[in-house]
């Protein structure tokens, strides 16, 4: 097997939209290791330009500094060195979409297509992602939402996270921020939800309502009452904003529920179990 491919997240500037991720290599091609940027994501696959919002890429090992050329709009290629090989780039974030990545001091947001960086020859090598803890006012409350499966992390915590490999590190959506939550089980499974933003919402009303939405499709895919879902757990990641998006992974959804602006950003209840009902059908039909 080979050795992991380590990625680190740091919210380097929320005021100005910056993240800085590094992508370490123990192991790089001896020739010159490549490092390419998806053009799609999971659940969405149009062509997409990633990779005009990395605003600085640079490479070091060992400390020193190693030379790194970009090769196509996609492609960055190291220089031959000695290992270990880490690729840092500062990554722009204020794209309003659940397909890229988002930063400010209300919120965090990313797409793992947008800011990983893929070793060439690596696809199939496991995967660590360490989301550092912010060290910036408006962040510390900041708590994190995602179904990657946890390392050296707390529920709900930054720290260490880990993918079998980097199919599985790019299908999990990652929402940072001081959002709320609630919790309920349908189809013997856990189910999360996560809300960004400011919300006008019984939390208890809406696991109710949700829960019966969920095992309704449960039993309309398993064919019968009471249907197990084919998850463990699934997560709603909620953000209530003035525009509404939705993208669907296989263990999550983003969603990003319209709120008329005079509403100054509260989302009622009834908008987004209005939303909810294509990604719980879609997750339903991907995971079977």
């Amino acid at each position: 097997m080979q050795p992991p491919t380590r990625y680190r997240v740091i919210l380097r500037n929320p005021h100005a939209h910056l993240f800085e991720v590094s992508c370490t290599v123990v192991d790089p091609d001896p020739r010159g290791q490549g490092f390419r940027l998806p053009t799609w994501i999971p659940g969405s696959y149009l062509i997409r330009e990633f990779a005009r919002q990395f605003v600085r890429v640079r490479a070091e090992a060992n400390g020193a500094r190693v030379p790194i050329v970009k090769e196509a709009k996609d492609l960055w290629r190291a220089a031959p060195c000695e290992s270990p090989l880490c690729v840092i780039a500062d990554v722009y974030a204020f794209d309003f979409s659940v397909r890229t990545a988002y930063l400010d001091v209300r919120r965090g947001y990313f797409n793992g297509p947008s800011l990983f960086l893929r070793p060439e020859g690596r696809a199939d090598a496991p995967c660590e992602l360490e989301l550092v803890t912010p060290d910036i006012a408006p962040c510390r409350n900041w708590r994190v939402a995602t179904t990657m499966p946890r390392a050296k992390a707390a529920p709900w915590g930054f720290g260490t996270y880990r993918a079998d490999n980097y199919d599985a590190l790019i299908d999990h959506p990652i929402e940072m921020a001081d959002f709320v939550s609630t919790s309920f089980e349908a189809g013997g499974a856990r189910h999360d939800v996560t809300i960004t933003g400011k919300v006008d919402v019984d939390l208890d009303r809406l696991s109710t309502d949700l829960a019966r939405i969920c095992q309704w499709h449960a039993d309309l895919f398993g064919g019968e009452a009471n249907s197990r879902a084919p998850f463990d757990r699934y997560l709603f990641q909620v953000a209530a904003m003035i525009w509404s998006l939705t993208v669907e992974l296989s263990l999550s959804s983003t969603i990003v529920c319209f709120a008329p602006p005079e509403t100054e950003e509260r989302v009622s209840l009834s908008v987004w179990l209005l939303q909810v009902r294509l990604p719980v059908a879609r997750a339903l039909r991907l995971s079977v």
